[in-house]
């Protein structure tokens, strides 16, 4: 029974004695204390002999099942019988450090939930029965992430944080091959960005063959500037999400045109009629709002084998294709403004790894753009396509990258990777209710992204990572939680 309750625990001594003098639904109460045994000193090997233990309570997270497990720890303080001696011992345990609260394996505990992004500092301490403050810094005595080498292939995007007016876009940069972010960057301006890259040497970032990355501009001058031997991509994504936000627009205004028209025959009829009545949007309306996603999204992901249902506003039963066909009656221009995207995402699924061959495609797609009537592509879209023409074209590129089973695939040069990874600082600041340290949310983005973050095995002294404001301290309220975006 006594070493089933210290595996229990997870303690490690075992010349130790363990009693669970009280237990209840919420918690548990353990009473551990050494073995007693003569004790000799170590310096002139008199015996040494004890007034008795005294007492210090600790926290202990091990259980768990939701209980709270406090520690009674019973040690002795030991005095060397010769007079001219007069050494003290006190009994050790190596699971707590001296003078602390918290068993090791609490700090521990700490970390590993600092691994999950989904919780901020608050449910941690709440989680190991600790203060928010003392598990932040607990966290930054034993994580230190490093930059990570660079590679062949590498993905650069912003991700808006607004954590002070020093930092308000941050820069994300990402292994390609591995999918583990490199770094996070405080700010993407030239001031900023220009002396990090420049720090890093010449011959690591010659070894970067593909800079994938957005349509803003200023990452454009990254690969004349900093990496000598790479090429630009702009990933295919950011191509249809500009297709598709230019017909979003079209759509919007002709939603509001069919929003007026209604307002302006419903005003008519209550001029004839001398009374009023509740407004109603008209059938045109209501499938412009509720059903124009079938001229936004790939034509191949649309469900058209669909039960017809019974559509109150429409009084009759519809099915996918009858709310299309609907939409097109509506305006003609909505099918052609389908057709062109559609155009688009064919060409984009062909030439995966033939950028000889996609070359030669887009120039026919641009070609075709250009004698449409549609302003939106004879002009926006066409423009955009010649001015990021060699951009595009190398996104067609397919290297060998690692899978989330570890095993290497081939996988097409793209952006994607990094749109799901640029969310994580988001959700961190969201949860956290905000940051005022642009140090600690790296931290926390780099531990909890990389697939093998390790901690140090020696911590780093408190008095190193407290953070320190010249905020004045208000009146001590115990057991109050302070936000995390204190730090």
């Amino acid at each position: 029974m006594q070493n089933n309750i210290i595996d229990l625990l997870g303690l490690k001594d075992r010349d130790i004695r363990v009693n669970v003098t009280k237990s209840s639904p919420s918690s548990v109460e353990v009473t551990v204390s050494k073995v007693c045994k003569p004790m000799y000193c170590p310096i002139c090997n008199h015996r040494m002999y004890s007034r008795g233990p005294y007492t210090r309570t600790l926290n202990h997270p091990i259980l768990q099942d939701g209980r709270k497990v406090t520690i009674l720890l019973k040690q002795r303080r030991w005095k060397c019988t010769n007079p001219v001696c007069s050494h003290f011992e006190t009994d050790q345990f190596s699971f707590v450090e001296r003078y602390k609260h918290n068993t090791n394996m609490t700090d521990f505990m700490i970390i590993e939930d600092f691994r999950k992004p989904a919780l901020s500092a608050v449910e941690i301490a709440r989680r190991r029965n600790v203060s928010d403050t003392y598990a932040i810094y607990t966290f930054a005595r034993y994580v230190d992430m490093d930059r990570l080498p660079l590679t062949e292939a590498i993905s650069i995007d912003e991700v808006h944080l607004k954590i002070s007016r020093y930092c308000n876009y941050a820069l994300v940069i990402q292994d390609f091959i591995t999918g583990d972010p490199i770094d996070l960057v405080a700010d993407r301006k030239k001031q900023t960005t220009e002396p990090y890259f420049q720090g890093i040497p010449l011959k690591e970032r010659a070894k970067v063959k593909y800079l994938i990355t957005d349509m803003y501009r200023p990452f454009e001058s990254y690969v004349s500037s900093y990496f000598p031997n790479a090429i630009h991509i702009v990933d295919s994504f950011h191509v249809i999400q500009l297709i598709v936000r230019h017909i979003l627009g079209y759509i919007r205004r002709k939603q509001r045109e069919l929003d007026e028209r209604d307002r302006a025959r419903h005003e008519r009829i209550e001029q004839d009629i001398h009374r009023r009545f509740e407004f109603h949007h008209s059938r045109d309306y209501y499938i412009v709002k509720k059903y124009h996603w079938l001229i936004t999204k790939n034509n191949d992901d649309v469900e058209y084998r669909t039960k017809p249902y019974y559509d109150n506003m429409m009084g009759r039963y519809m099915t996918t294709l009858d709310y299309e066909e609907a939409l097109f009656r509506i305006d003609p221009v909505f099918r052609k403004l389908r057709d062109l995207k559609e155009m688009y995402i064919k060409f984009n699924k062909r030439y995966v790894g033939r950028p000889k061959e996609a070359a030669d495609g887009l120039r026919g797609v641009i070609r075709h753009y250009r004698n449409s009537d549609q302003k939106i592509f004879y002009k926006y879209v066409a423009d955009t396509l010649e001015e990021y023409f060699d951009e595009i074209v190398n996104s067609f590129i397919v290297v060998e990258k690692y899978s989330n089973s570890g095993n290497k695939r081939t996988a097409r040069l793209s952006n994607g990777p990094m749109e799901s990874l640029n969310r994580i600082p988001k959700d961190l600041k969201r949860n956290a209710r905000g940051y005022r340290n642009f140090e600690h949310i790296r931290q926390r983005f780099l531990f909890s992204q990389r697939s093998r973050a390790a901690v140090k095995a020696n911590p780093k002294p408190l008095e190193e990572v407290m953070f320190k404001t010249d905020i004045k301290r208000g009146p001590y309220v115990k057991k109050a939680y302070r936000s995390e975006s204190n730090y």
